[in-house]
């Protein structure tokens, strides 16, 4: 591709784009992008390892094994699969037999046709009612259909935003719940959606600026047990409850006292008592029980759970206890008080371990029953029930895949500044270390998300040929709290990047691995960050994977009302590029404006998705030209992009070719040879 360079200022930056004229989709541009797509895809699958790994990931494809059910009245609400069909059923018995609602196949051939994704769903207090967010071919905006649980009749759809995260907040008569959104201007605003017969319209309410900055990508309104107020927590990575709402007279005001910088978020203990864990000045935070009616007086405010040694992620109140998930070295505590904050106990988990639980959704009631899932680096989810009357934590089913032999231990490596930065080391367990070995390396380092010790399904075929996985937790997200998450972000960011750099440091310090056997692979905000791998640390890895990544940190997304959720969540963690300080320090890690002449770079492999609102496909297109025009070496650049499909993929089928496709390329860079299935 031809070089065109044009001269522009943004943020009063001045810099040269030699590919500007890749950013639009003009039939030139495209023709050029399905081209390499081709010659991507053909790579990939013509490698030796394709086959065995693609088979080896389609047998894994369930290894997520069990969402977290919900509990509602009388039943059970929970995703389950049916063959080919992802299928919302309701039973008696969590993740048991129960009456299916709705399929993804029903509402594809109801809707014309199209691959869809069922994404989150809420069920009305009793269990009468259920919404299911779902998305079509790619789509992250998506709606919200409602339908009657006993019958399975489909009531009405409404407009959701997916990629926010927001949820509705039912009344607890279920006569409708309350829905984020936003004005043609880009103000949030919260609509109700009427759902039982002969419930009355209400208007909407407008969340101004100052109640609600545009910045925040979406909102859960959480609604009171006797439905007199609502508290307004802002989605998806970072949790505020911002307004309170008082639903008798719909006026809207602040929740927090002015000032007030941190995180804030838990669920209703009754119709006045808002409970949440907050950690504004309080490094690892604690659990404080908040009087409705007087939130925005910080004296009025009771501590229930103090600060201790672990980073307090989320709390709520469930079945007359209060449950507090913590991070202690990286890996999850749940800890049961009583609703004065007096220990009952601590659930006996395996760790290093994660979980997913009913209370990182924000939309659990007091009346359920806690339910969790559990992994580990050797074994795929469990789900768990837990009964506060006599502590018994039941185990419903087994896991489904097992690494029986697998070992993980945890690391630290030592960033520019001095940070230590824990990793985790996942292999066989007769892998020699004492000699190097093909190691692939994970990270995020990003938005308040925590990498912690999951069943790490994707790389299990690189496991199983002998190699070495690493999960890095970089600095950016949330593993030690608001310090790890703001030491990664705005002014901060280069730290994630050191921090990466140190790792991989440490692997070859160690003799874990060299630069000609290492791969970095992140998605995402990871494929952003793969991004600097590439242009940052080109001597360190042999071959990069970028799955939907963001490198034109200048101009990452049209100035368009489309993406003004997608612009607020990116402007939270990288800056803003029109703000002259902001654009200054993204400038000097933005992955397209760091590329150099006459470097050797990994050989690439980039996965974009089509319909990507935000990690979109210009990305690719620019970042490939500018590295085939720079680079001195002679190992491949490829780019991916998947027709049809948003940011990834989770049907089974696109999942195995997704990632197998990648993993076949990496494992090829490195002289790997994939192992048979069930060999």
């Amino acid at each position: 591709m031809q070089a065109n360079p044009v001269q522009k200022i943004i943020g009063n930056v001045a810099f040269e784009d030699r590919f500007a004229h890749l950013r639009e989709d003009t039939p030139e541009s495209l023709e050029w992008q399905w081209e390499r797509d081709r010659i991507a895809r053909h790579a990939a699958e013509a490698s030796p390892n394709y086959a065995p790994v693609h088979d080896r990931l389609l047998q894994l494809a369930d290894s997520g094994g069990y969402s977290v059910p919900r509990k509602r009245g009388a039943l059970w609400f929970g995703y389950a699969s049916d063959g080919d069909d992802q299928v919302l059923r309701a039973g008696a018995e969590p993740n048991g037999p129960g009456r299916t609602i709705v399929s993804k196949l029903a509402i594809s051939k109801a809707h014309g046709g199209g691959n869809v994704t069922l994404a989150l769903m809420e069920p009305s207090p009793q269990g009468r009612f259920v919404a299911v967010a779902w998305g079509a071919d790619g789509d992250m905006m998506g709606k919200w259909s409602v339908y009657e649980t006993a019958t399975g009749q489909h009531l009405l759809d409404t407009p959701a935003i997916m990629y926010s995260g927001a949820r509705p907040g039912w009344l607890p008569d279920e006569s409708g719940f309350w829905i984020d959104g936003r004005t043609a201007e880009g103000v949030h605003e919260l609509r109700f959606v009427p759902v039982a017969e002969g419930a009355a319209e209400r208007p909407a309410v407008l969340l101004p600026e100052h109640l609600v900055a545009a910045k925040h990508s979406g909102l859960t309104l959480q609604v009171s047990p006797d439905g007199r107020r609502g508290v307004a927590v802002t989605e998806p990575h970072e949790h505020v409850a911002l307004v309170h709402l008082d639903l008798k007279t719909l006026e809207a005001t602040p929740f927090l006292p002015d000032g007030f910088e941190g995180e804030c978020d838990g669920n209703w203990i009754d119709g006045e008592t808002y409970v949440a864990r907050v950690n504004n000045g309080i490094p690892r935070g604690r659990v404080v029980a908040i009087p409705a009616a007087s939130s925005r007086d910080l004296a009025s405010w009771r501590e229930l759970v103090s600060e201790s040694e672990g980073f307090i992620g989320w709390v709520g109140a469930v079945a007359g206890h209060l449950y507090v998930g913590d991070l202690v070295d990286v890996s999850l505590r749940v800890r049961v008080f009583d609703l004065d904050g007096t220990l009952v106990q601590t659930l006996p988990l395996e760790n290093p371990g994660s979980s997913q639980s009913m209370l990182t959704e924000r939309a659990v009631r007091p009346t359920d029953i806690f339910a969790l899932t559990h992994t580990t680096f050797t074994r795929s989810s469990v789900l768990l029930i837990h009964d506060p009357d006599n502590g018994e934590l039941r185990q419903i089913g087994e896991a489904k895949h097992q690494l029986d032999n697998a070992v993980a231990d945890r690391r630290f490596a030592t960033s520019r500044d001095g940070t230590r930065i824990p990793y985790f080391v996942v292999r066989q367990k007769d892998v020699d270390l004492s000699t190097s070995r093909p190691t692939l390396v994970y990270a995020y380092g990003g938005f308040n998300l925590s990498q912690l010790p999951s069943f790490p399904a994707t790389h299990v075929p690189f496991i199983e040929a002998g190699g070495v996985f690493v999960q890095a937790s970089l600095r950016g997200g949330g593993e030690y709290g608001k310090a790890w998450h703001d030491g990664g972000r705005l002014f901060n960011k280069q730290n994630t990047f050191d921090d990466l750099e140190a790792v991989a440091e440490a692997l070859i310090a160690e003799g874990i691995s060299t630069p000609d056997e290492m791969v970095f692979m992140g998605g995402s905000n990871g494929g952003l960050l793969a991004g600097v791998a590439i242009v940052q640390q080109p001597h360190l890895w042999r071959a990069v994977v970028a799955t939907v990544p963001i490198f034109d940190m200048m101009e990452p997304l049209p100035d368009t009302p489309a993406v003004a959720g997608v612009r607020a969540i990116f402007f939270e963690d990288y800056g803003d590029p029109k703000e002259p300080d902001h654009a200054a320090s993204i400038r000097r890690w933005s992955p397209y404006h760091n590329v150099c002449e006459g470097v050797e770079y990994p050989a690439v492999y980039q996965v974009f998705g089509e319909k990507d609102l935000g990690c979109m496909p210009f990305h690719g297109r620019k970042f490939t030209a500018r590295l085939q025009e720079a680079n001195a070496g002679d190992r491949p650049i490829h780019l991916r992009v998947w027709r049809d499909t948003g940011h990834g993929t989770i049907d089974p089928a696109s999942g195995a070719r997704w990632n197998g496709e990648w993993l076949a390329f990496a494992m090829d860079q490195i002289g790997m040879k994939a192992a048979e299935p069930g060999a």
